[in-house]
């Protein structure tokens, strides 16, 4: 896990501890939690991190990994369409007992990224909120369907809050652009 982030020029990496899918198709279904997340025409799904208080005063991205399938080892996707997913921070982290009519409402859109296989893109850079939950939401805005298993073993796959250096990184592809941590206190 940590050697293939720091192939990418991350130093540490936070992956979400609860992704609940929502469906608006059946807006007051909870679904629990999920190893897989989906984006769909109907379907969003919204990762939960829970950032550890000994990383204050280090700067982080939201950053979602999408590497060709031939690179997964222990993972696999399903993707069609134009490749257009909108991120979000939520207000609030979810529950297992999120549905799609009670989801927290959106905090911060950070617009739309059209995403390709064997790419890796740094969403939003902030300053790390140590301590703290945080909830994020990748819903389709295209025509995109996109199902995958969230993992962290090479090549890892799905969203993570790495560490970083600097800010405004908009795509670390697979040429890899060096990024360490940094402290910004």
């Amino acid at each position: 896990m940590v050697s293939s982030l720091l192939s990418l020029g991350f130093c540490a990496a936070v992956f979400p501890h609860l992704i609940v899918p929502v469906d608006k198709s059946h807006p007051d279904t909870a679904f629990g939690t999920s190893l897989f997340s989906e984006v769909s025409s109907t379907i969003a799904s919204i990762f939960n991190f829970d950032i550890p208080p000994g990383d204050a005063g280090k700067t982080c991205s939201l950053v979602f990994l999408f590497p060709k399938q031939q690179d997964l080892k222990t993972s696999s996707y399903n993707f069609s369409g134009d490749g257009k997913l909108d991120f979000s921070e939520l207000k609030l982290p979810a529950t297992t007992g999120t549905t799609y009519n009670n989801q927290p409402a959106k905090g911060q859109d950070y617009g739309v990224v059209t995403v390709t296989p064997g790419n890796s893109y740094s969403i939003t850079t902030f300053d790390y909120p140590a301590g703290q939950r945080l909830g994020f939401e990748i819903m389709e805005a295209g025509n995109t369907f996109l199902k995958f298993f969230q993992d962290f073993n090479p090549a890892p796959i799905g969203c993570s809050l790495p560490s970083v250096r600097g800010a405004g990184v908009k795509q670390l592809g697979v040429e890899k652009e060096t990024r360490l941590c940094e402290d910004t206190g």
